[in-house]
């Protein structure tokens, strides 16, 4: 009876993983390629971007054309990524589930904060709660899911709004900007100055603009198409988030919602 040899096993998996990344890292860079030239790319561009020779990138080609992944123009030579990535596109986001996605990361960042974190989506012109880790002191803001609150007046409301197109800005405007406390951003001219800073900065502040006693920060998630579909927030009473706390937070609320919005298909 003859034995299997183990180390010839692991070596051919070995080679066959190496093949694989490196047919996927010459796919990867066709579509950095074709992001910027529509009409595709060259096999000599290919390589050049990927390390890999002429020949081997022929051969990666080759084998995705067989697959529908990509396709080659019949006159200019060029390849382009092909109509079965969409296909796959189609599917990996019909499997996405953001309040999965995000799940982990709220708990990391509940961690790292001390505070309650919670992830929103938006729902017209209001923004519903569908996700929170809570903070495990004592004190601690009130809030549960399925709330649904005002954009205009809300740290995870505002990230969206700020990158959001005007019209949606130029609704919630003209539905009403009904002052919840004294410090309700509740004019056209400081909410659309306000919006235009936490576009700057990449995170929104909300001193006390919805519930006199709670200060939070808050980021928005982008998905595939750039566009802000959800937002995060770290929220603490006032005596507690500090202004010194406060620029900590946003930066890890901000690195936090980029992380969410990659794994979304997001890219800068």
């Amino acid at each position: 009876m003859s034995r299997r040899n183990p180390s010839t096993s692991d070596t051919n998996q070995k080679v066959a993983s190496s093949t694989v990344v490196k047919a996927l890292h010459v796919l990867e860079q066709l579509a950095t390629l074709c992001d910027t030239n529509p009409q595709g790319a060259s096999v000599s561009e290919i390589a050049k971007l990927s390390g890999e020779s002429p020949s081997s990138v022929c051969k990666h080609l080759a084998a995705f054309q067989q697959s529908g992944l990509v396709e080659q123009d019949e006159y200019s030579e060029r390849y382009r990524i092909g109509i079965y990535s969409l296909r796959l596109a189609s599917l990996a986001l019909k499997t996405m589930n953001i309040r999965e996605i995000a799940s982990s990361y709220l708990r990391k960042l509940a961690d790292l904060a001390g505070e309650t974190v919670h992830l929103v989506i938006r729902d017209g012109l209001r923004v519903v709660y569908i996700d929170k880790v809570e903070t495990s002191k004592t004190i601690r803001m009130h809030s549960q899911i399925g709330l649904r609150n005002p954009m205009y007046c809300t740290g995870v409301g505002k990230a969206i709004l700020a990158f959001s197109p005007t019209s949606l800005t130029d609704a919630v405007i003209a539905e009403g900007l009904i002052p919840f406390t004294p410090y309700t951003l509740a004019t056209q001219g400081t909410l659309m100055a306000d919006l235009e800073l936490i576009k700057a900065r990449g995170f929104s502040i909300d001193n006390c603009e919805h519930e006199p006693e709670v200060r939070c920060v808050a980021a928005p998630i982008f998905n595939h198409l750039k566009e802000p579909v959800a937002s995060i927030s770290i929220s603490a009473p006032k005596w507690r988030m500090t202004d010194e706390r406060i620029e900590a937070s946003g930066g890890w609320i901000r690195d936090t919602a980029l992380d969410i919005s990659n794994r979304l298909g997001y890219i800068q």
